[in-house]
């Protein structure tokens, strides 16, 4: 599964207060984004949580300590929650140093032309 590197702006905050939250915004351009693909953000910590919210549909994708790799709980716009897993939809996944999000049209977290934030802690 390739990196998708192409069509964004990232934006990273660290807290000033403490180096286990971040948070961060990513812009994606009109550049076609391929389901197998994933976004892979470096905060330098491994969260236990993190949230990456679809601002432009109001989609949200949550992840907690403890769940499978590429998983998270999906709320819909419409408020609908779902546990989305792996061999799914699929999800988040955590790394050493932050984490990474799939960018499966049916998930709908990552697509093109879309505003995207995050945040995490440890």
């Amino acid at each position: 599964m390739p990196q998708n590197i192409a069509g964004q702006v990232l934006t990273y905050n660290p807290s000033q207060g403490s180096a286990a939250f971040a948070n961060g915004l990513d812009v994606f351009d009109g550049t076609a984004i391929t389901a197998t693909d994933y976004v892979e953000i470096v905060c330098g910590f491994k969260p236990k949580y993190v949230k990456w919210e679809n601002l432009t549909d109001r989609v949200c994708g949550e992840f907690y300590e403890g769940m499978a790799a590429n998983s998270c709980v999906k709320t819909a716009a419409n408020g609908t929650r779902t546990l989305e897993i792996t061999g799914g939809n699929g999800g988040i996944t955590l790394t050493n140093n932050g984490f990474r999000v799939l960018q499966n049209v049916t998930l709908g977290l990552v697509l093109a032309s879309r505003t995207c934030a995050w945040r995490v802690h440890a």
